[in-house]
C-alpha cells in the first residue's frame, strides 16, 4: 500500500453548508417579505389582526420559496446537498400545510366569538365572494396538493403521475394565491411595490417549474448515455451499468447519485435517483445498485445493451475530499451499498493508507453484494469487513440482527476513532437508527455524514 501523510489525505467532502445554516437562510428568506411590510408605514392593528397577517404572510412566503428546495438548481443543490434541501422540503412543508388549512377559519374565528350565528354563512362568503374566491380556490387545491405529498404511497398513484400532479397543481396553486394576495391583501392597496415583489417571486418560482420541465431537459439530451448490462447482482440487487453515448465532457465524484430516466423522449418525467457504485476510474461506464421494490425497478430486466439512458446529474455532497480524517467507517445497508462501493473502489484505486471499516447489512446473506471483490479491495487498503444479517444462514461468523452499538464498537476498536469520519447509506430508517447509534458511542456530528434512500 502506498503511504500517504496525514497533510495530504483525501477525506470527506462535507457539504459547504449545514442543514442548520440552511434552515436559517430559508426562515431568513421567508420571513423577508413579514419584515418588509414593516417598512409600508401601515398603522399597526390589534395583535390578532396583526398575527392573522404575519401568518398570511410568511404562508405565501413559505409556498413561493417552497419550490426552490425541490427544483434541482447545481449552485444550490451543490452548496447544501439534496438531502438538506429535501429536509428542509419536505418539513416546512407540512407546516405550510397548517397555515393554509387555518387560513380561512382565522379569518373569521373572531365572528364565530361576536356573532356565531352568522359566522358559517361568513365562511361560505369565502368561497362566493369575487374578491376572494381565487383564494379559496388555491386553499382548496392546496388541501389536496398537501394530502397527495403525505399519503403519495397510498393513493396508488406512479412515481411519474405523482410527480405531475405535484408541479401541476404547484403552479395552479401559487398563481391562484399570488393573485390572492395581490387583490386583497392590505399592503399591497397602499404600496404597489408590495404586489410587485409577490408577482416577482410569482414568476420566479413558476420560471423554475419551467425550467425542470423544458430548459434543463433540452442540456440532458446533448449528452445521452446507454445500457451496457443490467443483471441480478443479488437475489433483490440489479446491477446496472451505463456509458456515454457520444464525445461529451461528464465527470462525477464517487458517492453522488444521478436521475435516470429510460423514457423514449428526454422531456418525460418518468426519472427516478440512483446513487452511483463506481468510481470516476470506471468512466465512460458507470455503474448503479438498484434494489427491486416494484413498480419501476421490477422493470428493469427489461432494458436492453445499446439503449438509450437520460442522466441528469451528477449531485449530491456523499463523497471523499480533503477534511484529513484519519479513518473512515463505512455503513451501509442494502442497497445503499451502491455509493458506499463508489467510494471504497476510490479509495482502492488511491491505495488509500488510513484504517477503513466497512459495516453491510441486509436481511439474508443472497442479498449480500460484491463479497469477492471486498477480498480484492482488503489487498489494497487497511480494510476490515463487518457483515450484518438479520437472518444468518448457519455457521455465520458476522454479527446477527442489525447494525447496532455492539458491532460499531467492535469496528471502531482504535485510539484515533475520534477522528474518523462516518458514512451511513440505506433506507431512512436505517440511517437514523445507525446515526443515534453513533451518538451514543460519542461520536461528533461533524464526523457524520449520510444519504438516505428515497426523498
Amino acid at each position: 500500500m502506498a503511504a500517504t501523510s496525514d497533510s495530504t489525505l483525501p477525506a470527506v467532502k462535507r457539504s459547504p453548508m449545514s442543514y442548520k445554516t440552511l434552515l436559517v437562510i430559508y426562515l431568513a428568506m421567508v420571513l423577508l417579505p413579514w419584515v418588509l411590510s414593516y417598512f409600508e408605514g401601515l398603522a399597526v392593528r390589534g395583535w390578532y389582526e396583526e398575527l392573522v397577517s404575519f401568518l398570511s404572510i410568511i404562508g405565501l412566503s413559505m409556498m413561493l420559496f417552497q419550490f426552490a428546495l425541490n427544483a434541482r438548481v447545481d449552485s444550490l443543490a451543490g452548496r447544501a446537498g439534496v438531502d438538506n434541501t429535501m429536509r428542509v422540503h419536505t418539513k416546512f412543508g407540512e407546516y405550510l400545510g397548517y397555515l393554509i388549512l387555518l387560513h380561512p377559519f382565522l379569518i373569521v374565528l373572531p365572528r364565530f366569538i361576536v356573532a356565531p350565528s352568522f359566522a358559517l354563512d361568513d365562511v361560505w362568503d369565502l368561497f362566493i365572494q369575487p374578491e376572494t374566491s381565487t383564494g379559496m380556490y388555491a386553499w382548496s387545491l392546496m388541501l389536496v396538493w398537501v394530502l397527495m405529498s403525505v399519503f403519495k404511497e397510498k393513493t396508488g398513484l406512479s412515481y411519474e403521475a405523482w410527480r405531475y400532479a405535484h408541479s401541476a397543481g404547484f403552479i395552479a396553486i401559487i398563481i391562484l394565491a399570488t393573485h390572492h394576495a395581490v387583490t386583497i391583501g392590505r399592503h399591497g392597496r397602499y404600496n404597489a411595490w408590495f404586489d410587485v415583489m409577490w408577482i416577482f417571486l410569482c414568476i420566479i418560482a413558476v420560471a423554475l417549474v419551467l425550467y425542470i420541465y423544458f430548459i434543463r431537459p433540452l442540456a440532458i439530451a446533448k449528452k445521452p448515455f446507454k445500457v451496457v448490462d443490467c443483471h441480478k447482482g443479488s437475489a433483490n440487487d440489479w446491477y446496472l451499468t451505463i456509458a456515454k453515448d457520444g464525445d461529451f465532457n461528464f465527470d462525477f465524484v464517487a458517492g453522488q447519485f444521478t436521475w435516470l430516466s429510460t423514457s423514449k423522449s428526454v422531456f418525460s418525467r418518468s426519472e427516478h435517483p440512483f446513487s452511483i457504485a463506481s468510481s470516476p476510474s470506471a468512466l465512460p461506464q458507470i455503474s448503479y445498485v438498484i434494489r427491486e421494490l416494484g413498480d419501476y425497478t421490477s422493470q428493469l430486466g427489461k432494458l436492453k445493451p445499446g439503449q438509450h439512458i437520460w442522466l441528469d446529474g451528477p449531485h449530491g455532497v456523499f463523497t471523499l475530499n480533503a477534511r484529513n480524517a484519519k479513518g473512515i467507517v463505512l455503513l451501509a445497508g442494502g442497497a445503499g451499498i451502491g455509493p458506499i462501493m463508489g467510494i471504497l473502489r476510490e479509495l482502492g484505486d488511491r491505495s488509500d493508507s488510513r484504517p477503513v471499516r466497512l459495516i453491510y447489512g441486509n436481511r439474508t446473506i443472497e442479498q449480500m453484494m460484491f463479497l469477492e471483490e471486498f477480498d480484492t479491495l482488503q489487498s489494497k487498503l487497511d480494510l476490515q469487513l463487518h457483515l450484518v444479517l438479520e437472518q444468518p444462514p448457519k455457521n455465520f461468523e458476522g454479527h446477527k440482527g442489525f447494525i447496532d452499538t455492539q458491532v460499531i464498537s467492535r469496528a471502531i476498536d482504535h485510539p484515533e476513532h475520534d477522528c474518523w469520519d462516518f458514512y451511513i447509506c440505506g433506507p431512512p430508517i436505517m440511517v437514523k437508527a445507525v446515526a443515534k447509534n453513533l451518538q451514543k458511542l460519542s461520536i461528533s456530528n461533524d464526523r457524520i455524514l449520510y444519504e438516505q434512500l428515497g426523498f
